[in-house]
């Protein structure tokens, strides 16, 4: 159901005036895993994440789709190129005096095929996968 939500968007989103071919990216998780006390990086065994799809509106770095649909406000900081990586960051205010929560996309536009790996970084939480234009 959500991968078919996720692609009903691309389409619509894609099929509009103004939209090239390369504006949106369609995105699957393939792996979940987050950082240990110490210091290890541990797999997710079941994760409910794994097999989640999003899209990337990739003008605005904007995320449609469960996996990241709480992260608001996105920052471009690299429009990606086939030397370059795209890069995402969302920075909100913590609860804390002075502390801040930073999330982080990177998708590696200059793979080779058409399949670009993505990591995304929150906290302790690193999801990996897989993205198309």
């Amino acid at each position: 159901m959500r991968s078919s939500f996720v692609f009903l968007i691309c389409s619509v989103l894609a099929s509009q005036p103004g939209f090239a071919a390369n504006t949106v990216y369609r995105c699957e998780v393939l792996s979940d895993a987050y950082i240990k006390s110490s210091g290890e990086l541990e797999l997710v065994k079941d994760s409910p994440r794994v097999g989640q799809e999003f899209a990337v509106i990739k003008k605005t770095g904007e995320v449609i789709g469960d996996v990241m649909d709480t992260l608001k406000n996105p920052k471009v900081i690299a429009s990606g190129s086939k030397t370059n990586s795209y890069k995402v960051i969302w920075v909100q205010k913590s609860a804390g005096q002075n502390g801040a929560f930073v999330d982080y996309l990177s998708i590696d536009e200059f793979g080779n095929g058409s399949k670009k790996p993505f990591g995304f970084f929150s906290g302790g939480l690193l999801m990996t996968g897989i993205c198309e234009q």
